[in-house]
């Protein structure tokens, strides 16, 4: 692992090389983008997923069935980012003043990357 991937890993991040950190890509280039093939590991999982695999997943993610019926609808209806936007609060959400799925469901951006870095 450490001679095949490692290398290419800390490249990617700006450890190696010339130290350039890469700008990922933002959640319409994925959405837009062309589905994963087999054994890719890419894409959006409510963009390209099937329907009845991707509520396998949200079940096994322990996603209520009242969220994965929210969550599909929005899919169906081709938003995609809304449907993100929807499983993160539901997995991450709180009780209480301040939750989180008062106050991120309100700063999400498109540039997930820009929000997990923060």
């Amino acid at each position: 692992f450490d001679k095949a991937y490692a290398y290419s890993i800390r490249h990617m991040f700006g450890k190696e090389g010339k130290r350039t950190d890469y700008t990922p890509y933002s959640c319409m280039k994925v959405i837009l983008s062309n589905p994963p093939s087999q054994g890719d590991q890419h894409g959006c999982p409510f963009r390209h997923s099937d329907p009845e695999l991707l509520k396998q997943k949200l079940q096994s993610y322990k996603v209520s069935p009242s969220g994965i019926s929210q969550i599909l609808e929005l899919v169906k209806g081709m938003h995609y980012q809304l449907a993100c936007q929807k499983y993160f609060v539901l997995s991450h959400s709180t009780t209480g003043p301040g939750n989180l799925s008062q106050v991120a469901a309100a700063e999400m951006t498109e540039d997930l990357d820009s929000f997990f870095q923060d």
